[in-house]
């Protein structure tokens, strides 16, 4: 069986493109899942969703964005609003908090946005066992998929592997490149890949202001960055 997951698109759907055209190229999946936060911050909110919402069968989790997209404010938020139509908000409301997949007997993946307890605290590459450890109490997954903090990292953490699977629309390891993740379970175990795909990122920073987005050269800059 073979998963493909990402996560923070932020209306980067020139990102999202290249991502799915290696999925369709390259990966060959058996399902496909969203983990969250998939329209804000960026300039194609609709266009991103539109992809999305195109995938058939996939499967999606909501984030902390996507919530903040539905219930926030701030100008920000309401120029994606503005760019989505009521089936869009009504799809991002109803996004479940996680997904279970049963690769085999006792062989499960938990896929949540940033831990499996909320939508906000996030388990960062470096955190302490100590201070992880809460956040997976009453997990009974032996594999958890997340994005949320735009770092690619495979920790082994007691008896659970974190998979965090970056970010395909606002990277922050340093390397501009949109990532996937395929999760292949043969033989009796996980195999764990990040994907890395190049997109033309100087088109999307100029598209913030071709778009009328809110501080767009900030966001420009912050997305050409690829760093906190």
């Amino acid at each position: 069986m073979r998963i493909v997951i990402f996560s923070d698109v932020h209306g980067n759907a020139a990102a999202l493109e290249a991502v799915l055209a290696d999925v369709r190229r390259n990966a060959a999946p058996d399902l496909i899942i969203g983990a969250g936060d998939y329209a804000s911050d960026g300039p194609r909110p609709a266009e991103s969703l539109a992809l999305l919402r195109g995938l058939g069968d996939a499967r999606f989790v909501k984030g902390n964005m996507d919530e903040a997209v539905v219930h926030g404010g701030g100008e920000e938020l309401d120029f994606t609003r503005s760019k989505l139509g009521a089936d869009d908000m009504r799809w991002l409301e109803e996004l479940p908090f996680s997904q279970v997949v049963e690769a085999a007997p006792g062989q499960s993946l938990l896929v949540v946005h940033a831990n499996p307890r909320d939508l906000h605290a996030p388990m960062r590459p470096n955190a302490t066992p100590d201070s992880l450890r809460p956040l997976l109490q009453g997990v009974s997954q032996q594999l958890i998929a997340f994005g949320h903090v735009h770092i690619p990292y495979i920790r082994q953490l007691d008896d659970v592997t974190l998979v965090d699977v970056s970010s395909v629309g606002l990277p922050r390891d340093g390397l501009l490149r949109a990532v996937y993740v395929t999760l292949t379970f043969a033989g009796g175990a996980w195999q764990i890949a990040h994907h890395r795909i190049s997109f033309d990122s100087e088109a999307v920073a100029r598209d913030y202001e071709a778009v009328g987005y809110p501080k767009a050269k900030k966001m420009a800059q912050r997305l050409l960055a690829a760093t906190y």
